[in-house]
């Protein structure tokens, strides 16, 4: 894998390529020299009151300095930057609008009422605007002369910048960037959960009375089953193989046992011994061998979900095998359609980028692959045996499932979980997982035919997102110019460490933290790791943003510094995990395993350039709303086990599912997209 770029890096990188002596400098453009003092509006929505600019949260926090935030503040680095800028900054976003809403009110007045807007997944509805007239010609801008250290990154980083293009040729808003083409998500497991299920003798206390009802028959059976040549053998990491030796598929086999606890840890532990020669049967899914299909992790679901009481010492009648962080991330459930053979789902690193590139360089939605229906219908059995944490699919929860889950084992009436899938540093957390006796850690994803060859792959990497900002038309004069400086800001070193880091009095002076790929990095103080801790359950990046205002998804270049310090050892081994593993991730360049669709590895654009006509055409067709959304998980909680309550749709046919398709404009819909793609590309 690539080593993650630094914007340190970037930036000198991009110094170098514009030629542009002051770069690393706070200087203004010439025609703000920031004499005049301006205020500034701000509408940056994320559908969170946490995740704004405006500090919410009713305890107060003191900080370094002898001041003391308080609800209704601005958050530290805003007031940081504002007097750097010689600015007042009015967040006039109503604190938990949705990004999409907060611009359709906006678009109404004109785009009038702030002058910066921004938020999470708009980056389609910002540069159709700008085509418009409605947000400043950001490339007009910086031929004039503003924003030079934007314009030499962007110079810096074509790909970047072709991907924010429009299709009349202009950019109008700036992404937020991430660590491109780096791991993202991973997935963890409670360790000791695996090795005391699998690696000691029958137990006497395994559960009896627990009985999973099943419904799930398997996948890699039949004419799919996994051995010899079809995914018998396989590389987890360089000089190491591991072989499957029959063609057993432990699902049928647990299906004709009793499936309670006792019979079905019996069953797979017999099955790991038949099948693999690993030392310890836990090494089928635990370290650097791990070598499991989701059959057999659909198995150990089963195993734990059937065994309670054991694996709590008493503690709980249920334990929940598998979860997202919260409900706004149920989406992160379908991402296990990678391992029934490879189907697609997102190819970004967002759960609105619904679309792959086919071997013929076509874009198409996966939501509408017959693929993609059968394997809601494998989740939805899953959904039935019990294997999800059923608050995830609840999008009135507002909850921290992950806290919920792995957090409090210590609790008189603790919940539990077993795996998830998320950021590794903060999942693997010394001050998150304390109460589960730090046992949480990351494991290698399932092995499955992905693009037609057996391999060890993640469809998701650190992108380009469909977040950002732009800046109103209607601002001009000293305000125009004020705003494109706040823009350039964050492309310069300073206020890079600023978004990415902190204020100076949670850094310590004249230290740097060396990463483990060797680059220095701003080095967090103990007021800063020790108010994490108590503030945010040791997440810094949380903490960060919900506290001290950094790391909001406006325009600006990630880094990964931050995360380092507050990476556990157990997350610096699942980092060295996945980074020694043959494990592949889609990236902008492509690369992987030869196999069915060259452009299989090829990350979609962060979003499209939409022509007015092509906008207007999307009006007309409901693929995008919420209903078709909830359509979509019906399937997943009702299809299995036909308790639909009344007057909920159940598509429960691939026909079915069709229909509905049409009747909402799919046709429309697709060839508006493909339109789009085919523009950006020229």
């Amino acid at each position: 894998m690539k080593k993650t770029k630094i914007f340190g890096m970037l930036l000198l990188s991009a110094c170098l390529v514009g030629g542009l002596a002051s770069c690393g400098d706070k200087k203004p453009s010439s025609k703000d020299n920031l004499t005049e003092h301006v205020e500034l509006k701000f509408n940056l929505a994320y559908g969170k009151d946490t995740q704004t600019m405006t500090y919410n949260k009713s305890t107060p926090l003191d900080l370094p300095d002898g001041s003391t935030l308080s609800s209704g503040d601005l958050k530290p680095m805003w007031q940081k930057v504002a007097a750097d800028l010689n600015a007042t900054f009015n967040d006039v976003t109503i604190q938990n609008a949705k990004a999409k809403d907060m611009l359709q009110t906006a678009s109404a007045t004109g785009f009038t009422d702030a002058t910066i807007y921004g938020g999470n997944s708009i980056a389609t509805q910002l540069m159709s605007y700008g085509t418009e007239g409605k947000f400043a010609n950001l490339s007009q801008l910086m031929k004039e002369g503003e924003m030079p250290h934007l314009k030499a990154y962007l110079d810096a980083n074509p790909t970047i910048k072709d991907s924010i293009t429009n299709w009349d040729g202009n950019i109008y808003h700036i992404p937020y960037i991430a660590e491109i083409d780096q791991f993202s998500h991973a997935y963890t497991m409670r360790e000791t959960w695996v090795t005391k299920l699998l690696d000691v003798a029958d137990s006497a206390n395994y559960d009896t009375s627990t009985v999973i009802d099943k419904a799930y028959e398997g996948f890699w059976k039949g004419d799919k089953a996994r051995t010899g040549a079809n995914g018998g053998t396989v590389t987890p990491k360089e000089g190491v193989t591991v072989t499957k030796k029959t063609d057993e598929n432990i699902i049928t086999l647990m299906n004709e046992t009793s499936m309670n606890g006792a019979d079905l840890a019996k069953c797979l532990k017999a099955y790991i011994k038949r099948n693999y020669d690993y030392t310890n049967p836990s090494e089928l899914y635990l370290g650097a061998k791990a070598a499991y299909d989701i059959d057999e992790l659909i198995a150990l679901f089963r195993v734990i979900k059937a065994n309670p009481a054991y694996l709590t010492d008493g503690k709980a009648t249920v334990v929940y095998p598998f979860f997202t962080r919260q409900s706004s991330y149920r989406e992160d459930v379908l991402r296990l359609a990678t391992y029934f053979d490879g189907v697609k789902v997102h190819s970004s690193d967002t759960y609105t980028a619904r679309w792959y590139i086919d071997n013929d360089g076509n874009l198409q939605y996966s939501f509408a692959q017959r693929e993609f229906y059968d394997v809601l219908t494998y989740i939805s059995q899953m959904y039935k045996e019990g294997l999800f944490y059923n608050d995830i699919f609840n999008l009135s929860s507002t909850s921290n499932h992950r806290t919920n889950l792995y957090g409090h084992d210590n609790d008189a009436k603790p919940s539990y979980g077993f795996m998830t899938f998320d950021f590794t540093a903060s999942t693997t957390a010394d001050a998150l997982n304390s109460a589960n006796g730090k046992t949480v850690v990351g494991v290698l994803p399932p092995v499955s035919r992905v693009n037609g060859v057996w391999q060890y792959y993640i469809d998701n990497s650190r992108v380009i997102k469909p977040d950002g900002w732009s800046i109103s038309a209607a601002a001009e004069g000293a305000e125009l110019y004020r705003a494109c400086t706040v823009f350039d800001y964050f492309f310069t070193e300073e206020g890079a460490v600023v978004q990415n880091y902190g204020l100076d009095y949670m850094l310590e002076a004249n230290e740097k933290f060396t990463g483990p790929d060797g680059i220095e990095v701003p080095k967090y103080n103990s007021w800063t790791l020790t108010t994490t801790n108590d503030r945010a359950n040791g997440d810094l990046s949380s903490f960060l943003r919900e506290w001290m205002g950094c790391l909001l998804p406006v325009g600006y270049q990630k880094e990964i510094g931050f995360e380092y310090q507050y990476t556990s050892q157990r997350g610096f081994d699942a980092w060295k995990l996945l980074k020694e593993s043959t494990t592949n991730i889609p990236t902008y360049g492509g690369a992987g395993l030869a196999g069915n669709n060259k452009n299989f590895y090829t990350l979609i654009p962060p979003a499209f350039s939409l022509t007015p006509l092509q906008s207007q055409a999307l009006v007309d067709t409901k693929i995008e709303d919420e209903v078709w959304a909830q359509l979509v998980y019906n399937i997943v909680l009702y299809k299995a086990s036909q308790n639909a309550p009344d007057g909920v749709t159940v598509l429960s046919t691939w026909e079915d599912y069709k229909a509905e398709l049409d009747a909402r404009g799919y046709d429309l819909y697709l060839r508006t997209y493909q339109a789009a793609y085919l523009a950006m590309k020229g």
